[in-house]
């Protein structure tokens, strides 16, 4: 009778997450055709979990870093301008539903706010029009969408049960009438650390067979390029097939704009970057000279027919290559090469880049991974208070079996 009732008791659980779930309104932005979701039920809690964290406190609170201080800070001081207070911008009070489709389009829903036409006015403040073009209010709710019609999508069979214990969840579904994968995953606390899962199994015959030929493909040598290094890498390491290309790395290579016009991209990349040195060297500086300093950053795309982007009106000549120049508004450059297999880009001039120390790097590169994005904070922290404190964090894909895992840490 204790076991039926427990069970019971289990059931009735479960159905109310599963019924608070349905009624989410974020999930249901859903776009019909997404290949992956990142759905957080609780923003407020999910933040409050985290800066509790050892790398929260050290990040966040003022006897630390203080991030939290200095961005609420600038918000405050902007909506004061704008003849505002910290209780109108609502916009991460609740909900946030994350979605890309099987294009590489991103939908994101985020609220419940009270008052959308408040809100709107606060964000042209913060963001040009440019920016806010593909911002509208749904139902109380910031809705941004590269896509022309939201919603329409069905809420993943099991996201209810995945929310136990867990922050956020995650799920991927990719078919492209070829192949099919489909996988859950979740965000949550462990170890003092926030843990990150994915497991993506391949569903019919030829998606198990890209899982093997990807298993099998011997990676470029990332490490072999001496102008890596630094505190942050982002590295896919391998071809990727389309699908997967698609809606898991297309949408973060183009917001990194990390794609040039009329290309056949491999989905081959690396990104390194040196900010500890460049906060460091701000601190160093002049107040009203320090709108010149840009963090030092190297990237490589490889692919074929590889065109200089379009935004390109200036060309330059450094150690007898041609460079392409994009000058942002606020004066920062990038300088960009096209070679015949791959376009190289700078946010320096190129003859004065120099590599960070590689140390972080190799000590936990491993060339089984497919892809990856590993961030050391301990030269961020050192340049800000001055202490030699071990902070990281990574996120890695692999093979494991027939499944691709991606499991991360921040700690």
């Amino acid at each position: 009778m204790l076991r039926n009732n427990i069970g019971i008791k289990y059931l009735m659980f479960t159905l109310l997450i599963f019924a608070n779930l349905v009624s989410a309104n974020a999930l249901k932005f859903l776009p019909k055709n997404y290949a992956s979701i990142l759905y957080v039920p609780d923003i407020p809690k999910a933040y409050d979990a985290f800066k509790a964290t050892p790398i929260g406190q050290t990040l966040l609170s003022d006897s630390g870093i203080g991030l939290e201080s200095l961005v609420t800070g600038i918000i405050e001081q902007q909506l004061l301008s704008m003849k505002y207070t910290k209780d109108d911008f609502d916009l991460f009070q609740k909900e946030l539903m994350l979605a890309v489709d099987v294009d590489g389009k991103v939908t994101l829903a985020l609220g419940p706010v009270k008052n959308p036409a408040r809100m709107r006015k606060i964000l042209e403040g913060f963001f040009e029009a440019e920016t806010l073009k593909n911002v509208k209010f749904v139902d109380n709710y910031l809705l941004y969408s590269e896509l022309p019609q939201v919603g329409g999508g069905k809420i993943p069979t099991n996201l209810a049960s995945m929310l136990q214990g867990n922050l956020a969840v995650t799920y991927i579904n990719i078919n492209d009438g070829k192949v099919q994968y489909e996988g859950y995953g979740h965000v949550k606390i462990e170890n003092n650390g926030l843990v990150i899962y994915q497991k993506l199994d391949p569903k019919n015959t030829e998606a198990k067979n890209q899982v093997k030929q990807l298993q099998t493909t011997k990676p470029i040598d990332i490490l072999s390029d001496k102008n890596v290094g630094g505190d942050f890498l982002m590295f896919v390491n391998r071809p990727i097939p389309d699908a997967l290309r698609k809606s898991l790395i297309q949408p973060l290579q183009e917001k990194l704009n990390l794609q040039g016009a009329n290309t056949s991209i491999t989905g081959v990349m690396y990104m390194c970057a040196d900010i500890g040195s460049t906060l460091a060297q701000m601190l160093n500086q002049e107040a009203q000279s320090q709108a010149n300093v840009s963090i030092s950053s190297y990237g490589v795309v490889f692919g074929t027919n590889l065109k200089m982007p379009g935004e390109v009106k200036k060309y330059v000549t450094i150690s007898n290559e041609r460079y392409g120049v994009i000058t942002s508004e606020n004066g920062n450059e990038m300088y960009i090469l096209i070679k015949p297999d791959r376009m190289i880009t700078y946010t320096v001039a190129p003859n004065k880049y120099k590599p960070g120390n590689r140390t972080f790097f190799t000590s936990i590169y491993d060339p089984k991974y497919i892809a990856g994005v590993f961030i050391n904070f301990e030269p961020l922290i050192n340049s800000l208070l001055g202490k030699k404190i071990k902070s990281s964090a990574t996120i890695v894909t692999f093979i494991d079996g027939d499944s691709i895992i991606t499991q991360g840490v921040v700690k």
